[in-house]
């Protein structure tokens, strides 16, 4: 099979599945793709315009007795959408009802202890809608692109990361700028090595992000 150019918003994840094979590991192991492994560790994140070799699939044998039936169960595979749920200032939004609509099935509850909001949903689910109670009266609503986040060492990654956390990338120079002065790092409005590591530890949805702000 041919090499297969990288549409925004594909993952190995629903590549694997669209084409047959059981794991995103069978494309990513695959020899052709050894500098794709090093780059893109994270088979939720590809970069448009990113080739992939996807290798043929291997048919399955099983064997059984003839002239009998024979069921076999096939289970939609899924992929892991896991969301933190933080304010303005980077505070767990934890005990508050949520609304997640994903692929025209809704889950409601409250967000757990660790902020942390986590749901299986199809490998080909592309967006949705998160809705949070603030209280009784006041809601907010965010919109879901699942999938569609640049790597990090791509400008469009950082612009999309500092977006998530509230930062206006307008001016992507002020928006460093501000998310430097917030976590206390030198004021420089570059995204050098420094900024994206910080930058990829703040964005870790385990991680609290008033932890990390300068004192």
């Amino acid at each position: 099979m041919p090499f297969h150019d990288v549409k925004q918003g594909e993952t190995l994840i629903a590549l694997a599945v669209q084409n047959g094979l059981e794991s995103w590991k069978e494309i990513v192991d695959a020899p052709e793709n050894a500098e794709l492994k090093k780059t893109r560790p994270d088979p939720g994140i590809l970069l448009a315009g990113d080739k992939v070799f996807i290798p043929n699939r291997v048919l399955r044998h099983e064997a059984s007795a003839v002239d009998a039936k024979h069921p076999f169960k096939i289970t939609r595979p899924k992929a892991w959408l896991r969301l933190a749920v933080k304010d303005a200032n980077g505070a767990s939004l934890a005990g508050k009802k949520y609304e997640l609509s994903v692929d025209s099935v809704v889950t409601t509850g409250n967000v757990p202890a660790g902020g942390i909001i986590e749901r299986a949903v199809p490998v080909d689910a592309d967006e949705g809608t998160l809705t949070v109670w603030l209280d009784d009266a006041t809601t907010e609503v965010w919109s879901l692109r699942i999938g569609h986040m640049d790597p990090l060492d791509e400008t469009t990654g950082v612009e999309a990361r500092l977006a998530n956390l509230g930062f206006d990338c307008g001016d992507l120079e002020s928006s460093i700028r501000a998310f430097q002065e917030r976590v206390g790092l030198e004021v420089t409005g570059t995204a050098d090595d420094t900024l994206k590591k910080k930058l990829a530890s703040y964005y870790d949805p385990a991680q609290d992000e008033t932890s990390q702000e300068k004192t």
